[in-house]
This record gives structure tokens, sequence and C-alpha cells, in this order.
């Protein structure tokens, strides 16, 4: 059983996708540049390791971003359930986008990027 998450993580963690913003070409890696539809299919597998994988690269963005932005979001902890709450409201409203678009809607709420 552990064979085939492990396979799966290690697809994601290889995953890439290209953006463009304000002119620029941005790469996405890792478990946020999968689809919403796989974010909704595996929570509803309850797959833990793959929980644990999205969370940790949302605090990982959301720290990359607070190191370049001007308003940052606010210094507290934001909990693990908070993080899978929100992007799986995130992900039912948007099937067919990136799991990072996610992360950048949990930005601004939380205060950045105003």
């Amino acid at each position: 059983m552990r064979l085939p998450i492990l396979a799966v993580l290690i697809a994601c963690a290889t995953t890439s996708l290209a953006a463009v913003a304000k002119d620029e070409l941005v790469y996405f890696h890792g478990l946020g540049a999968e689809g919403c539809d796989k974010h909704i299919a595996w929570r509803r597998n309850k797959n833990i390791i793959y929980e644990d994988g999205v969370v940790q690269w949302s605090w990982g963005f959301i720290s990359a971003f607070n190191n370049v932005a001007r308003v940052q979001t606010p210094n507290k902890t934001l909990a693990p359930t908070k993080v899978l709450a929100y992007l799986d409201k995130y992900c039912r409203d948007h099937p067919l986008e990136p799991i990072y678009g996610g992360v950048e809607d949990l930005i601004t709420e939380l205060g950045g990027r105003r």
C-alpha cells in the first residue's frame, strides 16, 4: 500500500507547471502544481501522506511569498486543518484549476497581497 502512495508523491514532486504572471514565466513545482481534481480524489481517499505533503508545500509557498512580498501575511500559526479546509473548498469551487491557486487565495485572505 505504501509503494503506490510513494509513487504518487514522487510523481507529484516532479510535476511542474508554468504560469504567466505580469509578463514573466513562473514555474510551479511539486504538489501545488497538481490539479484540484487530484486534490479532491486524494482527499476523498483519505491519503494522509498527500495531506501532509500539500500542507508542507503550502506552508513553504506562503513562506516564500512572505520572503519577497511588500505586504506579508500575519505571523501567526496556520493549522494544517485550516490549510486543508481552505484547499478543499477552493478545489470544489475550481476543480479545473491548479492547487497553488487556492494557496494564493489563502494568502490574500490572510492579509497578504492587498
